[in-house]
């Protein structure tokens, strides 16, 4: 099996897949391997992505094009819909956690009822 695979390779294939399987490990074990996820998170788009386009084209008579438009208008209107839903709830909230996390802040320098600055 695994010979069967490789004879239907040149040399400089696998020299590239070696390479590519080499940089992925490498990215891995680095600080970037955010990179990877980025990467992981724009596959996955796409691919939703293509199940839009794929059921757009059987339940609508529009061509191919036509529908990976409908499918990327149909995605950023859900992301345009997320990022109304954090604004109008999430924000807020967040805001108010942060006031009242700062209201319990004490500061180190004493405090004096008449205290009079020496230089302003």
């Amino acid at each position: 099996m695994l010979a069967s695979i490789f004879s239907n390779l040149s040399g400089l294939s696998v020299l590239g897949y070696g390479l590519l399987v080499a940089g992925i490990i490498a990215t891995a074990f680095s600080k970037q391997r955010y990179l990877l996820l980025y990467t992981l998170a724009g596959m996955g788009y796409w691919l939703s992505i293509e199940m839009l386009q794929s059921a757009i084209i059987r339940i609508l008579p529009l061509s191919e094009w036509n529908a990976y438009v409908a499918a990327m208008l149909v995605s950023w209107f859900v992301f345009i819909l997320w990022l109304g839903y954090r604004h109008m709830y999430i924000t807020p909230r967040k805001q108010q956690a942060k006031a009242a996390a700062e209201a319990k802040y004490v500061e180190h320098t004493p405090v004096y009822k008449n205290y009079q600055p020496k230089c302003q």
